[in-house]
């Protein structure tokens, strides 16, 4: 293979990179916690909505209950895009002449 052909084919595939993560980018994922909180966040980290389960946890004495609650939903959702990024970068590396990052 020559020097043009590897060029071509690393282009190629930071072409195939970039679309597969703007996918990524734009799925909606879904993290909960304790069936109180549910928080759906983009792929990009960017929050789409929250949604509170439980009305209950909404009372003034649950403050700090739903505090911690919503962090461990957003938490559940990053774990599940950085899982997914990996997989992602793992695929792009493994291919011939993959990609380095």
């Amino acid at each position: 293979m020559n020097m043009q052909q590897m060029l071509q084919n690393v282009k190629k595939m930071q072409r195939e990179y970039e679309k597969a993560h703007k996918v990524l980018e734009e799925t909606v994922f879904e993290g909960s916690a304790n069936g109180l909180v549910k928080v759906f966040l983009k792929g990009d980290f960017t929050l789409d909505h929250v949604v509170f389960c439980d009305d209950s946890a909404l009372e003034k004495d649950n403050k700090e209950l739903l505090e911690e609650a919503i962090v461990l939903a957003y938490k559940d959702c990053k774990s599940q895009i950085d899982a997914k990024e990996e997989e992602l970068m793992e695929k792009f590396q493994k291919q011939p002449g993959g990609m380095f990052f």
